[in-house]
């Protein structure tokens, strides 16, 4: 019988991601950033210790890659990121599923928007430890079911 439960969030970008993890048992968030590289690793580190301790593990990933877009109104920069950052969203969906990884797939819900000081309120996140909106984004997809 799975003991407790995990969830992992995941917000894809391009140079680091932001990636959370949120422990049930006892209540605590954790907030990292990561590219790619690290990203895979430590989902790996994190598959393997759930297997290991016998606890349920749950990624939560932003998917702007399955999220129909529209272009109108934006610049060619912002275009080119978007669909960088779908890119990596998409890597990271197929690197669950390679690994048997289980997820959930979160369409995008405009948490980059949300400021540290209504994070901190929304998580109970230390308001002296920094975040940027990758690291918030992921924390909110962790923390909130």
């Amino acid at each position: 019988m799975l003991k407790n439960k995990v969830t992992i969030g995941i917000d894809p970008d391009v140079d680091k991601s932001g990636m959370a993890i949120f422990n049930y048992e006892d209540s605590q968030l954790h907030l990292y950033q990561y590219d790619l590289s690290d990203l895979f690793q430590q989902l790996l580190n994190q598959h393997f210790k759930s297997q290991k301790n016998d606890y349920s593990l749950l990624v939560r990933l932003e998917s702007g890659h399955k999220v129909a877009q529209t272009w109108q109104k934006r610049t060619v920069g912002t275009i080119k990121n978007v669909g960088r950052n779908n890119e990596i969203g998409s890597q990271i969906e197929k690197f669950l599923i390679k690994y048997n990884i289980p997820y959930e797939l979160v369409n995008p819900f405009g948490g980059s928007s949300i400021k540290h000081e209504q994070f901190c309120k929304i998580t109970c996140w230390d308001i002296k430890k920094s975040t940027n909106p990758e690291k918030r984004v992921a924390g909110l997809l962790a923390f909130k079911r």
